[in-house]
């Protein structure tokens, strides 16, 4: 008998021609990986570590993360999501109270993270466990289970986000809500017996383009990525604040220009990250001056806000190459400079079997910069 936990949460992912097909992503031998490095030595945590390290990668038998993108136009099925998720995770009982995803809009998408284990989980309470009395009665042993597989789907979110956001750097707006979707729900199940209970997250509500005629985009970034995974990856665990959910600001700049700073060394000037920048992505002059400008207005920004000079509310105008246009336009579009020179950095990193880090130095501008 196996045991299969999942966690479902909302996200606003859409697929480049608006289907709403489920799409699978088979991160198994990427987990195994992962694990086998001993990913919880890493200084910093993405998420939930706990578990983590008593976690064997030879019980996991499938792990698998199950993307239903947004609804864009067609046949109205307000009940389109419940319908979905019942099919995949069953009914969830009431006595779990574990109903919330009921009243998430049919035009936003969810994605169910799950791992499929060799073993099967005993303990888990019953509905008897958790009614009878006026406390809940959990067993240690499946407390445990319940942190550890919690903690595992979790590095996998993680791990997958940051695939999905180098992959597919998608511009979008800045809308803030006074009433955000922040939900979701993590479930075990194990023979016939169910247990679910609420486990909220916006992670996946930042919005992505997923161009699945360039899945081995993907597949190609997340194997490299799985390889590196344990590695002090710092400026990506700054991406990853940058793009946190759909409920950004001005201030979400600042972790953007953090993560690009984070690819060199300690007191590197701006000037020549900037450089770096327009040496590494730049083709032609004009791509050359307007990436210059664009980097030049995100470090006035970015300095006005640290320093407390100014905020900035996303629909402030300012000026780059002397027109007007929207503060939070810079914030978009620096958040593809850093997507690729992210994948750049990795890409240095999987070349050099003695580095541990995400660094770019003077010998890369070098290199750049003269053929010989």
């Amino acid at each position: 008998m196996t045991t299969i936990s999942r966690w479902v949460v909302p996200s606003y992912f859409t697929e480049e021609k608006h289907k709403t097909d489920e799409l699978i992503f088979d991160l198994t031998d990427h987990l195994k990986l992962m694990l086998k490095n001993e990913v919880w030595n890493r200084k910093f945590d993405y998420s939930f570590s706990t578990g983590l390290k008593n976690t064997n990668q030879t019980e996991i038998k499938s792990a698998i993360i199950k993307v239903y993108p947004r609804f864009i136009s067609g046949y109205v099925n307000e009940k389109r999501i419940p319908e979905l998720i019942e099919k995949v995770c069953g009914k969830i009982a009431t006595h779990l109270k574990v109903k919330s995803y009921k009243e998430w809009s049919h035009q936003i998408g969810f994605s169910i993270i799950e791992i499929e284990y060799n073993t099967k989980t005993k303990n888990i309470p019953s509905k008897k466990d958790l009614i009878d009395d006026y406390i809940p009665h959990y067993e240690m042993e499946f407390i445990e289970i319940y942190h550890q597989q919690l903690a595992v789907l979790k590095e996998l979110a993680s791990f997958f986000l940051a695939g999905l956001h180098l992959s597919f750097p998608t511009q979008s707006i800045m809308m803030r809500n006074d009433t955000p979707l922040n939900d979701g729900f993590f479930q075990i199940k194990s023979g016939s017996k169910s247990y679910a209970t609420k486990v909220a997250s916006n992670a996946f509500m930042h919005e992505i383009l997923i161009e699945t005629s360039k899945k081995s985009n993907i597949d190609i970034n997340l194997k490299g990525l799985a390889s590196v995974w344990h590695y002090d990856l710092w400026p990506l665990k700054r991406y990853l604040n940058a793009v946190e959910s759909d409920q950004i600001s001005m201030d979400n700049l600042l972790d953007l220009i953090y993560a690009l700073e984070g690819l060199f060394e300690k007191n590197t000037s701006s000037d020549f990250v900037k450089s770096m920048c327009i040496l590494s992505l730049c083709k032609t002059r004009k791509d050359a001056r307007q990436m210059k400008s664009l980097l030049d207005v995100a470090y006035r920004i970015r300095n006005d806000i640290a320093h407390g000079e100014r905020s900035y509310d996303p629909y402030d105008y300012v000026k780059l190459d002397g027109k007007e246009t929207l503060a939070q336009m810079i914030y978009w579009k620096m958040k593809t400079i850093v997507a690729v020179m992210m994948i750049r950095g990795i890409s240095k990193l999987l070349n050099n079997p003695e580095m541990r880090n995400l660094r770019f130095n003077t010998d890369d501008f070098i290199n750049l910069t003269f053929e010989k």
